[in-house]
């Protein structure tokens, strides 16, 4: 798309395409460099994957609501906003099926379900000292209780093979392989494939193991065993002093995610940047390759405009209004895959090759958040809350899977001022309770109140009736949180590898970072410094 000669030129220090939280995060650093950024964001809000709604009076997250605890850049950018980082409260569950003997056939049950018959799935408590599934000790009581003897056996031969199995240049980039050749099968199916499946909506099978784990493969190689790498990672976790030490490696904001993106709106704005929504890139110029520019200041020119949604709530936000032309020195692309790699289409110095890449598309995702008067839930028979194996890779069993959610959270049980400000609006024995839907290559799960009831009572116990469910809703994530994979991870790495002598512009976002707040928070600060450098910011 070529600009009009009277479209308005305004300039600024900095231009963000993109009002997630990659583009907020960095857009926050070049305020805290002291230039004045303008962040545009195409849909009507910012904080993308990170949102909040009012469910039975309480405010709460509807999408992300913690993160994994990674370095220093999410947890110190906390601290600079006055937040407080906070841990889960209770231990999550597994809910799994029976585990198979050598033979195949069904195993005995074990772990927090009780006397169940042989074809019963079960709840099992989350491993004491584990990292996404991976136990530093297989042999450990309750590890063993999940995957049996003969697995923790297997996991356990992990420490006498030598630091280079798995981990070499030729080995599979996948987690489910290195998990596998580290520690066998039995790991992966009852362990690491339903968190990951869980946490990250893909299969271990189709992930990046250096992007969901960073570094793990690399301190396996270097300490000896990936039971001595895990131990590590939470031994680090264990030292910190910010808030989010402890076992458990998720954390959050006290209050709510929501919170965090909300502050850091406030702190460019109260910086001298400005944060507009519904204002969509269209197009993106050197500015030596276009006119009507003024007096050619500004090393980018970039056309913006209006925007009104797309044919579905999925899909890029469509111009809607005459076009202005940004013109700035600096411009982080922190959008979608797919409105970045439109606009990286118009800089003559990229290759072709370095943009023609295709995006893994992520699992049709739904949440039901429902608030209930269920005084059954007040032992918290499931913790925090628990995650559900995947059934087309359970071990062989004879029944199929009870429940159609893949993952339930007790939300005012594993965030305690969900559950206070509920009794303070509606009393004792109210509580808040979200089941997510939606696997890879599945159907758009199909949700309402019957369905999400019916599976509280198989995963929890609890039966509500809808007379006592005080409020609801369900939100849809279609094909936000693609995989990435290891053939992604290697374009998206030749993409920045061309990006890199291109002077005053980055890429940022999860397509290209990796899954994960604390990943796509450290990836954008790191883009925002490189510009700031750069330009003498």
């Amino acid at each position: 798309m070529s600009p009009s000669p009277e479209a308005p030129v305004q300039r600024w220090d900095a231009l963000v395409v993109g009002g997630g939280i990659a583009g907020l995060t960095a857009a926050w650093d070049l305020v805290r460099a002291g230039l004045r950024p303008l962040l545009i964001e195409a849909r009507g809000y910012t904080g993308g994957l990170v949102a909040a709604g009012t469910i039975g009076g309480a405010q709460l997250d509807l999408g992300a609501e913690g993160f994994v605890v990674r370095g220093e850049a999410a947890t110190s950018m906390l601290a600079e906003l006055g937040l407080r980082t906070a841990a889960p409260h209770g231990r999550p569950r597994l809910f799994l099926p029976p585990p198979a003997t050598a033979d195949g056939e069904v195993g005995e049950p074990g772990g927090a379900g009780g006397s169940q018959g042989p074809s019963d799935w079960a709840l099992h408590r989350f491993p004491e000292d584990a990292y996404l599934g991976i136990p530093a000790n297989p042999l450990a009581p309750d590890v063993v209780a999940i995957i049996g003897e003969a697995a923790a056996r297997r996991a356990a031969r992990d420490a006498e093979l030598p630091g280079a199995v798995g981990t070499g240049p030729e080995d599979p980039a996948d987690l489910a392989s290195f998990v596998t050749a580290r520690m066998g099968a039995g790991v992966l199916e009852r362990l690491v494939r339903p968190i990951v499946a869980g946490i990250h909506s893909a299969d271990p099978a189709d992930l990046a193991a250096d992007v969901v784990v960073p570094g793990l493969r690399r301190a396996t190689a270097e300490l000896g065993s990936l039971g001595a790498a895990v131990t590590a990672v939470l031994e680090r976790r264990r030292d910190r002093r910010d808030g989010a030490g402890g076992r458990s490696v998720d954390a959050a904001v006290e209050g709510g995610l929501f919170r965090l993106t909300d502050a850091l709106r406030e702190a460019i704005e109260a910086g001298g940047g400005s944060v507009r929504t519904r204002v969509g890139a269209q197009w993106l110029r050197p500015a030596g390759c276009e006119r009507g520019d003024g007096d050619g200041a500004g090393t980018w020119r970039t056309g913006v405009a209006p925007t009104r949604r797309g044919p579905a709530p999925s899909d890029e936000p469509v111009a809607d209004g005459a076009e202005e032309v940004v013109v700035t020195d600096r411009v982080i692309l922190a959008c979608s895959a797919g409105a970045a790699l439109r606009l990286l289409r118009g800089v003559p110095a990229l290759p072709a090759s370095a943009t023609d890449l295709s995006v893994p598309v992520g699992a049709p995702i739904a949440r039901f958040t429902l608030v209930a008067r269920a005084p059954g839930l007040n032992g918290e028979p499931v913790g925090s809350g628990l995650l559900v194996a995947p059934a087309e890779h359970a071990a062989s069993y004879e029944a199929p899977c009870p429940a159609r959610a893949k993952a339930l959270s007790h939300l005012s049980a594993k965030w305690p001022w969900i559950g206070a400000e509920l009794r303070a609006l509606h009393g004792p024995d109210v509580h808040a309770l979200r089941l997510s839907y939606g696997r890879p290559g599945r159907p758009r799960p199909e949700v309402d109140l019957s369905v999400a009831l019916a599976d509280v009572a198989v995963l929890t116990g609890v039966r509500i009736e809808p007379g006592d469910v005080v409020d609801h809703m369900l939100v849809r994530w279609d094909g936000t949180l693609p995989p990435v994979t290891p053939a992604h991870r290697e374009r998206t790495t030749h993409l920045e590898e061309q990006l890199a002598p291109v002077p005053g512009l980055e890429v940022t976002g999860a397509w290209v970072a990796g899954t994960g707040i604390a990943t796509v928070v450290g990836h954008a600060r790191a883009a925002a410094a490189r510009l700031v450098s750069s330009h003498g910011g």
